[in-house]
């Protein structure tokens, strides 16, 4: 019965919890400093889920141009928002005196193609187009919910 008691107690201490990690009641990730072991775990973590999808679309479409990874990688919200908290987490790492590139490192490919400047696409464009589809895709899911 006790354990029971405890169970109850814990399960209602973590629901109504304001935040989970690094990462507010909404989702939005935020700078954790005092909790650098979690952010790097994120960083670590956002960086293998663009490399998982980067290969995943390399594996469904095998002769896939640089233009056209280029164009998946701006263009699919599954890839953006983890780009996103893989740049914020990376800045907060840097803000903290912690090498970034020494826990986890996109792919060479991720970064050329990503970066590859023969597309033209200058960092505040690339920017702006994560930031719109991130943007889109927290509007699509407020839709979804009410």
């Amino acid at each position: 019965m006790k354990f029971a008691i405890l169970g109850c107690v814990a399960l209602l201490a973590v629901s109504s919890s304001p935040v989970w990690a690094a990462f507010d009641v909404d989702g939005n990730y935020y700078c954790d400093g005092s909790n650098l072991p979690l952010e790097k775990t994120i960083y670590k973590s956002s960086v293998a889920k663009i490399d998982n999808d980067l290969n995943s679309y390399l594996s469904l479409n095998p002769s896939a141009t640089d233009q056209e990874l280029h164009s998946y990688l701006i263009s699919n919200p599954d890839v953006a928002q983890p780009y996103s908290i893989m740049e914020q987490s990376k800045a907060c790492l840097q803000s903290n005196g912690i090498r970034p590139d020494a826990i986890a490192a996109p792919s060479s490919l991720f970064l050329e193609v990503f970066a590859a400047p023969e597309f033209g696409a200058s960092w505040l464009v690339l920017g702006t187009t994560f930031f719109v589809l991130l943007l889109q895709t927290r509007i699509n899911k407020m839709s979804q919910i009410a």
